[in-house]
């Protein structure tokens, strides 16, 4: 399994792309960059985009990638999400007034949307997909996602999540996690109530749930403390986690 990391950051600039990952060159996980890193011929692999929550962050080119998709012949792509987070985009991006209803149009629809049920697995173009609920602000997925048995834990933007760390340590088949670290620890309570992570906080998940020999990934820093929050991850001494580099790659 490849993982392109297309944007992992918690925020804009003109350095930093918001969270989008490509896996296998045809499964869009979260859309917040991919309008304008993909080009067409990457945009015609794709079969399936995950949403994890609506933020726009996660969802900001999901409208311009539908268009992009619709120009190259109208191909049907599934638009896989939790019910609230369908009923979001439904109601408040494809209705014909922030943008036209690619579920809709043209006959048959650019986008078909898919139910998931949090724990509930289904296969998108060959992958085994599995939401999670977290702890954030409005209804948002963790994901897991494997080939063959083998793969990763995507947390998106969460709290500290207790099933969330239990399926991390007791699925073996979990190789590696992403993990949302957006604030660094000085910033804990802003962390806490917006539905985010800080480095002292994944330290503590990871000790806790007693999870070793995974492969832990920082996404989602915020863009004004990437320094701080780097500097603090080296600090921690910690060789199983690393921080995700934006255009970079991930093979498992």
């Amino acid at each position: 399994m490849k993982i392109r990391i297309l944007g992992c950051y918690g925020g804009v600039t003109p350095d930093h792309k918001t969270t989008s990952f490509l896996i296998n060159d045809s499964v869009l996980l979260d859309a917040g960059c991919a309008s304008e890193t993909l080009g067409w011929d990457e945009l015609k692999k794709i079969r399936a985009i995950l949403i994890s929550h609506a933020h726009m962050d996660h969802v900001r080119d999901l409208l311009t990638l539908a268009e992009n998709l619709f120009f190259l012949g109208g191909r049907r792509i599934i638009l896989a999400a939790a019910r609230p987070v369908l009923d979001i985009m439904l109601t408040h991006l494809f209705n014909n007034e922030i943008y036209p209803d690619f579920t809709r149009i043209p006959s048959p629809p650019v986008i078909a949307p898919l139910l998931l049920r949090m724990e509930k697995a289904v296969v998108l173009d060959g992958l085994d997909v599995t939401p999670v609920a977290v702890n954030h602000t409005v209804a948002c997925s963790a994901f897991i996602v494997k080939e063959n048995g083998r793969g990763f834990m995507f947390t998106s933007d969460s709290g500290q999540t207790q099933r969330c760390w239990e399926l991390a340590r007791q699925d073996e088949g979990i190789e590696c996690i992403f993990a949302d670290v957006s604030f660094p620890s000085i910033m804990e309570d802003t962390a806490a109530m917006s539905g985010h992570m800080t480095p002292r906080m994944l330290l503590a998940c990871l000790r806790s749930f007693g999870i070793k020999g995974k492969t832990v990934y920082a996404t989602h820093m915020k863009p004004f403390f990437c320094r701080e929050i780097v500097e603090e991850l080296k600090s921690m001494g910690e060789k199983d986690i690393r921080v995700l580099h934006q255009g970079g790659a991930v093979t498992l």
